[in-house]
C-alpha cells in the first residue's frame, strides 16, 4: 500500500494533516511518504489530478481525501484500503 500526503508548507491544516498522518503510519506501520506541493513531484501530482486543495491523500496513486482527518477517520481509511 502506498500512501502519499500531498502538503504545502505554509498551510496550518497541512502541518496538522501531516502530524495525524505521522502518527497512525508509526501506530498502523506503513510508510507515509510526505510530498511539498512546491517541489517538482508534489507539482506534478497536483497537475495530474487537477488539485486545487490540499492536503491531499492518495493510496496506491487514487486521490482518496481532501482535509484533515481525525486520527479515527484516517484509521478507517487505511483499514478500508487493506481490505
Amino acid at each position: 500500500m502506498k500512501v502519499q500526503l500531498l502538503v504545502s508548507s505554509w498551510s496550518p491544516s497541512c502541518q496538522r494533516a501531516r502530524q495525524v498522518w505521522r502518527e497512525l503510519a508509526d501506530e498502523e506501520q506503513f510508510t507515509l511518504d510526505v510530498m511539498d506541493v512546491a517541489q517538482k513531484e508534489g507539482e506534478a501530482l497536483i497537475g495530474r489530478l487537477k488539485l486545487t486543495t490540499i492536503p491531499a491523500l492518495l493510496i496506491d496513486d487514487k486521490l482518496i481525501a481532501i482535509g484533515v482527518q481525525s486520527k479515527e477517520e484516517a484509521r478507517s481509511i487505511v483499514n478500508a484500503a487493506r481490505h
